[in-house]
């Protein structure tokens, strides 16, 4: 269960279903632990000292949007902490996460390890100095790894910019010491000129009509296109925005229609198959409609500004 306590605020806890965790992903626990607490994902942010958009990037699970794996799993952890949950179930399903197989046998050299630690106390003789320069390296390895766990967020976003930069720097160099793309040697040893043969300029300054089979086939509706602003009465959901709000809308297998944040100012029309579950963050500052109607959000937001409902068929 989710003990809805922390630093953003106290209250009751929020059972969840037993190994209802099991199909969800790493952002899908973050999302749902800080919805729970009724919380914007601005707010989060703002309390970590992280941008929103590496926030919202992490919820997504979209891990290469991050600096790299070690920024995504100390940001998990830092969440987890502000929220109050157990962090080892969502820094499992976080890419660099420890086999089963070398947890266990972690935990056999550490059952090895107390075994091997004399029980006499005594201060002398040739067996307990093994052991002793034994214990105090693993105590500096604890000691070592405790204080990377608490490191301030701040020193990860510089080692994870740094690296960035690092890793810019490389490619760009990698790029600038490529042969030029005009040949190309083929597989059969001659070069391939990759830059096609000029027209006469007599052909080049008549304009030409691309053939029919040249022409660009409609490109169908995918959830972001049908994000774009729309008339109300054309969707079946419309979202026009006040201010910054966070919104996810899903179909009743699952699938996801819209889930991110949409811009003060922009409006935004869905069309899906209902019933549609729908979730506002700072509702307060949304306007929606149903089937061309007004909808009212203010009997369904709870604290922290979201607001919870279905649009059923």
């Amino acid at each position: 269960m989710i003990e809805k306590a922390s630093e953003f605020g106290a209250s009751a806890a929020v059972p969840l279903v037993t190994g209802d965790s099991t199909f969800m992903t790493a952002g899908d626990m973050l999302r749902e632990a800080r919805e729970a607490h009724g919380l914007h994902i601005d707010m989060v942010a703002a309390a970590l000292k992280v941008s929103t958009q590496k926030l919202a990037a992490l919820e997504a699970d979209d891990i290469d949007a991050l600096p790299d794996p070690v920024f995504a799993r100390a940001l998990a952890a830092s969440v987890c902490r502000a929220l109050r949950i157990d962090p080892a179930p969502v820094l499992a399903k976080l890419p660099g996460a420890q086999p089963a197989g070398l947890a266990e046998a972690d935990r056999t050299i550490s059952k090895s390890l107390r075994s091997a630690v004399p029980r006499s106390g005594g201060v002398g003789g040739s067996n307990g100095q093994p052991s002793r320069a034994l214990l105090i390296v693993v105590l500096m390895l604890l000691i070592g790894a405790a204080v990377l766990f608490w490191l301030p967020q701040s020193v990860f976003d510089r080692i994870g910019e740094s690296i960035s930069r690092l890793t810019a720097a490389s490619s760009s160099a990698d790029a600038s010491a490529e042969p030029p793309a005009a040949a190309a040697p083929s597989a059969s040893g001659m070069v391939v000129e990759s830059v096609p043969p000029a027209a006469p300029v007599a052909a080049a300054t008549a304009p030409v009509a691309p053939p029919p089979s040249a022409a660009i086939p409609p490109v169908p509706a995918t959830p972001a296109a049908a994000t774009a602003p729309a008339a109300p009465g054309a969707n079946l959901i419309v979202f026009v925005a006040r201010e910054d709000s966070w919104v996810t809308v899903n179909e009743a297998n699952g699938k996801s229609l819209l889930r991110r944040t949409v811009q003060a100012g922009e409006t935004v029309g869905l069309t899906g198959a209902p019933p549609l579950s729908v979730v506002v963050g700072r509702a307060s500052g949304i306007d929606v409609q149903v089937r061309g109607k007004p909808f009212d959000l203010a009997p369904l937001t709870r604290s922290g500004g979201v607001a919870r409902f279905e649009v059923k068929p």
